[in-house]
């Protein structure tokens, strides 16, 4: 029977997939044991067209004279552990994702992430973009990422060395592919612990370092995206 050969779990074709063994290894998690090749994990969440409670693994096990692409005379698609061509392609299928999830999880523990440049790392790394997609969804899902929370750690670290206004932050959020609406959830919560009229106050104060002339901080004021009614209250009251 001719079938793309492959021993990974990176294949998509298979005209017979066999199952030896499999383990539960965390909550939702498998090992899953083939004949031939590698063993490999998924997410049972990221089948789509087998569910769960078809992962068992052929019954009494195969000898090892047994191939993975076994002979349909003696193993049929639909019995236990043995599936068809649309059936394995959909477990190894599930078995990217989660490498793409483990991927993911990898950068996630050094340091909050966004969506976007969480998806930029996984694509340079390879990761098809389907596998990045589904994986998102699901860390999202469960709050491991989190836009808002990641927008929020990035103004509180923002700041420390800057003084800008909200239309400035929002720009620099947006530019590091935070949606509108998620950046304004991020920048309603930080003003809420946060002056701006303050932040104002401070930008004016390193502005005087360099610059002596009103219109030129007026200027730089803005650019920092301060609106003219701070601006003008700021240079007024200093």
């Amino acid at each position: 029977m001719h079938v793309e050969d492959s021993s990974s779990a990176s294949a998509k074709f298979y005209t017979v997939l066999v199952i030896l063994g499999i383990k539960q290894t965390l909550n939702g998690v498998y090992e899953i044991t083939p004949d031939s090749g590698s063993a490999f994990f998924l997410r049972d969440e990221y089948l789509t067209c087998i569910s769960k409670d078809r992962l068992l693994p052929v019954e009494g096990g195969l000898g090892g004279a047994d191939s993975l692409f076994a002979d349909e005379s003696s193993l049929k698609p639909g019995m236990q552990g043995v599936f068809n061509e649309e059936e394995s392609a959909d477990i190894l299928s599930a078995a990217l994702v989660f490498s793409a999830e483990r991927a993911a999880m990898t950068y996630l523990a050094r340091a909050e992430h966004c969506r976007f440049m969480l998806k930029q790392k996984l694509l340079r790394k390879g990761i098809d973009k389907d596998s990045i997609e589904k994986s998102l969804d699901f860390l999202q899902r469960t709050g491991a990422l989190d836009d808002v929370r990641f927008a929020g750690a990035w103004l509180r670290s923002r700041y420390i060395a800057h003084a800008e206004g909200r239309r400035k932050l929002e720009g620099e959020l947006l530019k590091r592919g935070i949606s509108k609406e998620d950046a304004k959830t991020a920048l309603d919560e930080f003003f809420t612990d946060h002056s701006e009229s303050d932040l104002c106050k401070r930008a004016y104060k390193k502005c005087l370092r360099v610059q002596k002339d009103p219109s030129k901080i007026y200027s730089s004021l803005q650019r920092l995206g301060f609106s003219s009614q701070q601006i003008k209250k700021v240079l007024g009251s200093c």
